[in-house]
Parts: C-alpha cells; structure tokens; sequence
C-alpha cells in the first residue's frame, strides 16, 4: 500500500464530499499511473489559514465560509478576500479526504461509459416546467453524461496537448471517500 497526493478543484471536492463522485480519470503519463487497487490518495486542494496563530487555522475554498469555526472573528466574508495558497502546496497534515483506490483502468479518454462520467461527478437534473433531463458538470448543462464529461475535461485541460479530441489515454481510478485526514485513517 502507498500513499499519495492527488489534486482536485473545488467542485470536484464538493463532488466527492456529496457522494457523487467516486471516479477520476488523469493522463496515463501521470505519476498516478503507478497508482494499485489498496493504495491511499490524500486529497489536497485550495486553502488558506487564519484565525492567527502560526500556522493558523486551514480552510478551504471548495466549502467557504462554512469551513470557518463560529468564534473566528474578522475572517472576511467575501472569497475574493482571502489568500488562497493553491491546491499544489497543501500539506498532507491539512488534507481532510482520503481516497481509498479500489480499481484502476487503462484506457483511451473517448471510452468512457455514461455511467463512468455520473461516478465522475455529473449530476443529474431535471426541469419540471418543460420536461427535460439534462447532466450537469459545474458550470454548464448538457444533453448526456458523457457530454457533460466531455465539457468538463476541456475546461480542465484547454491549453494542454491532452485536450478531448486527442482522446488521450488515461488511467480511470475509483475510489472511495473517507471524510478524514489520511494520517487518522487506519492502513
């Protein structure tokens, strides 16, 4: 069993605190390529510290400001605020996901399965009022899971050589969340 970081934006984070996402899917030239069913991931994501004291109090972007404990006082309000030190330079101590690897796939981008991009984080809705069901990534709505996938991977990667139409090859992980440091989860 190994232990690793992986990075995640705040609505993946969001994603994976809600249930909804259970499956990641990174270039195969990633070093998450040598990633095995057993192993450990610590997930590390955008974060400040206050509340003084050194080194302060971690929250995170992905659930601010519910993350900032009721007797903190002047912790701004707006997001735009705060100094937010970037996902890469989490320290595994402030982690508060651990992901527990229970398969990895290798396989070109294009093949995943609308039930692969739901366990990505898309979600489900409806509209009532015109009877529509649509999928959405974070930001937009799309007609299918694998297109709301789709969107979501080039908003992620727009300048890379990795972009969709490449269909890359990646490694799927899946994976289940525990809701604690990785250091207070038993190997």
């Amino acid at each position: 069993m190994t232990d690793r970081p992986i990075i995640f934006s705040a609505p993946m984070v969001r994603a994976m605190i809600g249930g909804c996402k259970t499956q990641t899917r990174r270039l195969a030239t990633s070093p998450l390529r040598k990633v095995r069913p057993g192993d450990r991931l610590y997930v590390r994501e955008s974060f400040a510290r206050v509340g003084g004291g050194d080194p302060g109090y971690p929250i995170t972007r992905a659930d601010y400001p519910a993350c900032v404990p009721a007797h903190f006082e002047n912790v701004p309000a707006d997001i735009g605020e705060i100094r937010w030190t970037p996902s890469i330079h989490m320290p595994r101590a402030a982690s508060r996901l651990t992901l527990i690897v229970e398969d990895v796939r290798f396989q070109p981008l294009h093949d995943i399965s609308e039930a692969d991009a739901l366990a990505e984080g898309i979600t489900k809705h409806s509209d009532t009022e015109h009877g529509v069901l649509g999928y959405r990534d974070s930001w937009n709505e799309h007609h299918s899971a694998y297109a709301a996938f789709r969107g979501l991977w080039c908003l992620l990667h727009k300048e890379s050589p990795s972009r969709w139409r490449d269909n890359p090859d990646v490694v799927a992980l899946t994976f289940c969340v525990i809701c604690e440091n990785i250091d207070r989860v038993a190997p």
